[in-house]
């Protein structure tokens, strides 16, 4: 195996060495990753006789080729002077017509290049303060660059800064997996341990092998120490910076965090696995920094209440990756929901989670009062939130449309171990997806297929959902707290009001049917009077008295 995978390993060098040689030959790296972002958003318009699957499809195939390609330039050692050919952002926006997102996902590792010979080799994370200033002096000129993007309403409800600040860091400069490195080197040491037991090799074998992951060992810890230390000087950043992202006072909370949403993180939730996990922290990290007029309660609150509209306009890729986000969400919520003492301690006095009580508009000393939210209430909230995405996804099931379905159950698949937790609400789902094999089973098999993995999935689970009144406080209702309400004095008035307005309206319908009665026999009556004078001996006389007056007005005429 060892052997197969130094193969591997060696074949794999070579071909990058060749694919880089290849591409850096004639210089047409940057117009492949330029074309492939431009042919991304083309695809949408490019026929309006195409399938929408095909379509979604195509998009999909085109933004994992461009991200291939970028992360395989950028991410290389060798490629910095490709790098140092990158155009401005301007540029690449204006000039060339590429997104946000692609424009920042070619130019993050220049940009971080930028600052670290901006601040020279003084930053530690002991003295942050040159990396400090190199970072704003370049984020102020990026700030002016990236105003061109959207009209000027945009820019009073949240700072150029927050906007290339957010697109500018990436999942390492904001997370920091130690525990992952440790459990990783501990890996390694129990290898090294089995070799040394191992008899069967021979001696030379052994010292080779253990040097080898001595190695990996050392270049682990060195990387650990290099991104702890970037991690430290990125937070250092943030810290200087984080009472200008939401400072304007032309808009509300509500408005700031709709602005929010829309430009920075939907966007990027959407453009790759790791772009969803970044922008779940990232929000995270506000909420941690307790950034100036940030509202973590309306960012939840908004998040949970859109679920569908986002659904709806997703590929297949996009709604794996929007889910992979819902999931990091809901992993930090439940965190809080779960634990009394950590809610209390990382959200009990934190300004994000200040709810507004406001006042009784009838009485003159009316006003808004700012409080605090407390535990149960927060409990209360995650159900309101768990039922709206319920209701969002019962949405997409119940609306028959085949990108709506697939992407409710690709966004289920991936929010699966957070997602249900209460049992009425998987019951509920539980009935749309039998509803949704039913109905798919002889139309659309992908669906069928998609519908009995994930019923397969949440029937595993089963055993780990809770009842409603044990996921928040469900006040019940006794035949004792019945009683003494109906004996009240106030339920004893409004039962007799309600009383005497019912047999008022009873009497004046009795009154109306009545007088109906009475009109349709009047009607009758006089329809039978009416056939009475008409009668057969009647029409007869009449005929023989129309016959006389006409022979007498004849003989009249003979005589004259």
């Amino acid at each position: 195996k060892q052997w197969y995978q130094r193969r591997v390993r060696g074949h794999t060098e070579r071909s990058n060495q060749r694919l880089q040689e290849s591409l850096g030959l004639n210089n047409i790296w940057l117009p492949l990753c330029i074309l492939a972002s431009q042919q991304r958003h083309s695809i949408v318009f490019g026929n309006d006789e195409r399938h929408t699957k095909l379509t979604a499809r195509l998009y999909d195939q085109c933004q994992d080729t461009f991200t291939q390609l970028g992360q395989f330039l950028t991410t290389n050692p060798t490629n910095n002077q490709s790098l140092k050919q990158l155009p401005s952002f301007e540029e690449l926006s204006t000039m060339y017509h590429l997104h946000a997102d692609s424009a920042f996902f070619l130019l993050r590792t220049k940009l971080q290049d930028q600052i670290m010979i901006e601040c020279g080799k003084k930053c530690t994370p002991d003295d942050p303060q040159p990396y400090v200033d190199a970072s704003q002096k370049i984020i102020s000129q990026l700030s002016d660059q990236v105003k061109l993007l959207y009209p000027p309403k945009v820019w009073d409800k949240i700072s150029p800064r927050l906007f290339a600040t957010f697109w500018s860091l990436s999942s390492p400069d904001i997370i920091l997996p130690s525990e992952r490195y440790t459990t990783e080197i501990q890996r390694i040491e129990a290898a090294i341990k089995q070799v040394n037991d191992n008899e069967d090799l021979a001696q030379r074998r052994k010292d080779k092998e253990i040097e080898r992951h001595k190695d990996l060992i050392t270049k682990l810890k060195e990387e650990h120490k290099a991104q702890e230390t970037n991690h430290k000087l990125v937070l250092a950043r943030l810290e200087a910076e984080k009472d200008v992202w939401f400072a304007s006072t032309n808009s509300t909370k509500v408005d700031a965090i709709m602005q929010f949403l829309q430009v920075c993180i939907i966007q990027r939730s959407m453009f790759t696995a790791s772009d969803a996990i970044y922008c779940a922290k990232f929000v995270e990290l506000c909420h941690k920094m307790q950034a100036s007029n940030f509202s973590t309660l309306i960012y939840f609150d908004r998040i949970f209440s859109d679920v569908s509209h986002i659904v709806t306009n997703c590929t297949d890729n996009e709604a794996s990756r929007y889910g992979r986000f819902l999931c990091e969400t809901l992993k930090g919520i439940s965190r809080w929901h779960k634990d009394k003492s950590l809610y209390e301690k990382e959200c009990g006095k934190s300004p994000g989670f200040v709810h507004i009580i406001r006042g009784d508009p009838s009485s003159d000393g009316a006003k808004k009062i700012e409080k605090y939210l407390d535990y149960e209430n927060f409990r209360h909230v995650c159900c309101k939130w768990h039922f709206k995405l319920t209701k969002a996804m019962v949405f997409c099931f119940d609306s028959k449309d085949y990108s709506q379905i697939r992407n409710g159950l690709t966004v289920l698949n991936k929010i699966l171990p957070e997602f249900p937790v209460v049992l009425n609400l998987a019951q509920a789902l539980e009935k749309r997806i039998a509803k949704v094999k039913e109905e798919e089973k002889s139309v659309r098999p992908d669906l069928y297929a998609l519908a009995m993995g994930y019923s397969a999935q949440l029937n595993s689970r089963r055993t780990t959902f809770i009842a409603e009144d044990k996921f928040h406080h469900v006040e019940k209702k006794t035949s004792d707290n019945t009683a003494s309400r109906n004996n009240s004095p106030a339920r004893k008035d409004k039962r007799g009001d309600s009383v005497k307005r019912r047999d008022d309206a009873e009497s004046e319908k009795k009154r109306r049917r009545d007088d109906d009665l009475k009109k349709e026999g009047e009607r009758k009556s006089a329809e039978k009077k009416v056939k009475q004078d008409v009668s057969p001996k009647t029409k007869a006389n009449g005929v023989r008295d129309r016959d006389s007056e006409t022979d007498e007005n004849r003989s009249k005429i003979r005589k004259k």
